[in-house]
């Protein structure tokens, strides 16, 4: 059980400390509210005794204060998004001031939560999905955002030009098409076999005024691949399902030439497919972002 006068300690040490409350400090934040999870949830455990039940007050207050703070900051980001007043650039430099990934490093391991997924998950409500997850067919896996450091090599590592078309199967709420339209101006669209999701998607697409984006409802298996020369896959499903689509996407890369990126579990698979090329060894590892071509 924890020692309640090191809990009181961690916690006043958080209250003090008035840089959390900069709009710039996003990365200090993340970790703090982090840490106010763990403090609240020993404090609770504790809860029959008057110091930890007044420490729980005080932590849910402090969360409150803090989450206020981002979500002044997330509300001003739409508001520049959808008025043109946050460039690519200027996203690109907060995304970066908050996650470990720099631009070039071959090494970095996508993995663990970072204020770079919670703000992305601020902009375009990528956290809250509008309805539980049923469990799918047995080969699909569960929704979950892929890390913004993840998108962030794939725009550094894929040469996106205007005549691409980027498609994310598997698309979820849509974070990664919106995250690569926003920072490469090329046309994205998330193709998803869950109408609530695609909703949102559109709806959040309208709302932030972002023109570029685009997304279908359908089963990748059967439904039309929009005419994409980039594929972006988080291990949307697995077994006999991946293979159809990835037998689907090499019939079409003998219409033109295709980039495969995958991210997760997926990647094994992908990586069997004779008619695709490994951009760089060693790369395909589960939580690394592999780059193949056809």
């Amino acid at each position: 059980m924890a020692d309640l006068s090191k809990l009181e300690r961690d916690l006043a040490a958080l209250e003090r400390d008035s840089t959390l409350h900069s709009d710039d400090n996003l990365t200090a934040r993340f970790e703090a509210l982090t840490t106010l999870d763990f403090l609240g949830e020993a404090f609770q455990i504790q809860a029959g005794r008057r110091p930890a039940a007044t420490g729980l007050r005080r932590v849910q207050a402090l969360q409150g204060e803090l989450d206020a703070r981002n979500q002044a900051l997330f509300r001003n980001l739409r508001t520049g998004i959808r008025t043109d007043k946050v460039t690519p650039r200027q996203l690109r430099t907060l995304l970066n001031g908050n996650c470990r990934y720099r631009r070039g490093d071959r090494a970095c391991m996508h993995w663990g939560a970072e204020a770079a997924d919670a703000l992305a998950a601020g902009l375009f409500r990528s956290d809250c999905p509008p309805l539980e997850w049923d469990g799918g067919e047995e080969e699909m896996i569960h929704y979950e955002s892929t890390p913004v450091s993840a998108v962030l090599e794939l725009v550094d590592r894929v040469p996106l030009t205007r005549g691409d078309r980027f498609v994310d199967i598997g698309s979820g709420l849509g974070q990664v098409v919106f995250l690569v339209n926003l920072l490469t101006g090329v046309e994205a669209t998330g193709l998803e076999v869950v109408p609530a999701y695609v909703e949102r998607a559109r709806g959040e697409a309208e709302r932030l005024g972002i023109a570029g984006v685009s997304f279908c409802e359908g089963d990748a298996r059967s439904a039309d691949l929009c005419g994409g020369t980039v594929f972006f896959l988080f291990s949307p499903f697995r077994g006999q399902m991946l293979q159809t689509v990835l037998s689907r996407l090499r019939h079409e890369a003998c219409m033109r030439r295709l980039t495969i990126c995958s991210f997760g579990p997926c990647t094994e698979q992908i990586a069997g497919e004779s008619w695709l090329t490994l951009r760089e060894a060693e790369m395909n590892h589960e939580f690394r972002l592999a780059i193949f071509h056809s």
